[in-house]
């Protein structure tokens, strides 16, 4: 009797700590796959970022379908109405901006333009979900054991008054690494390369002037993994990651809150067109 209770201890230590495992490791599938369905979605993202130094915050309308990519945005802090409007492979791949200020007329701005790209850590090119799925996949794919032993499921947890189920993802190997700038590469393409932050990585180079200020040959420092790590509160109905906590070495790097989530809505034929009943290109 008692070799037989102390075979179900020793069982007992053993299973629960791989059913945590299994759990953790369940629920970050359920959210890839979520992301994987998520064709279109309106929202409003509620955003703070790390820029230059300082924490900032902004707060926009966003409204966007994977295919054709398009993307509408709608400014309500800072500078309230204005409007950003892209389609791939129309308009040249450009925005169409309504600034809503001086000069007070249609912009046509490139997507990786310095004053488009001014106060944010990503481009157009991220709005969504899939950008954060690319880089857990990517970690995933390239720490395998690794990625598992730093990912905890925390349970059901509170944020501002709602119930989510909780991922945290610590990446103790987070550090930053020489890199050689190869032909054809900006910070930009480095960083997709690696599914690191781009603005990071311009943060941390501070002979960089700008994104494209890289030549052949140049050794720069680039993180090692995106994160120091990441708090991922999981809708408990879409197991969409609807808040995303990131920290780097230096404490909070980035929030996001995808507020008012529609997923999947259907959109107008005209809804992103700069002719939509509701914008004021």
């Amino acid at each position: 009797m008692r070799k037989q209770t102390l075979i179900i201890l020793i069982l007992s230590f053993l299973i629960i700590p791989s059913v945590k495992a299994q759990t953790a490791a369940g629920l970050v599938s359920k959210m890839l796959d979520a992301i994987n369905d998520c064709k279109t979605a309106r929202y409003v993202a509620d955003v703070v970022e790390r820029i230059d130094g300082k924490l900032m915050s902004s707060e926009m309308i966003i409204k966007y379908q994977m295919n054709p990519f398009c993307v509408y945005t709608y400014s309500i802090n800072p500078d309230p109405g204005a409007e950003a409007l892209f389609v791939r492979g129309t308009n040249n791949n450009d925005l169409l901006v309504r600034p809503n200020k001086f000069p007070y007329v249609n912009l046509n701005m490139g997507p990786f333009n310095s004053l488009i790209r001014k106060g944010h850590h990503h481009t157009i090119y991220e709005v969504g979900f899939g950008f954060m799925g690319e880089v857990i996949a990517y970690n995933i794919n390239h720490n395998g054991k690794d990625f598992y032993a730093g990912l905890v499921y925390d349970g059901e947890a509170e944020y501002k008054g709602k119930s989510y189920y909780k991922l945290t993802l610590n990446n103790s190997s987070f550090g930053y690494i020489d890199y050689t700038i190869q032909s054809g590469e900006n910070l930009y393409s480095i960083g997709r390369k690696f599914y690191v932050s781009d603005y990071m990585i311009f943060s941390i180079n501070k002979k960089i002037s700008d994104f494209n200020d890289v030549k052949p040959g140049q050794v720069i420092k680039i993180p090692s993994t995106y994160a120091r790590k990441f708090e991922l509160y999981l809708d408990k109905t879409t197991y969409l990651p609807v808040v995303q906590i990131i920290y780097d070495d230096k404490g909070l790097y980035a929030q996001y809150e995808y507020n008012s989530l529609s997923v999947n809505p259907v959109f107008a034929p005209d809804e992103f067109t700069a002719k939509f009943k509701d914008y004021k290109f």
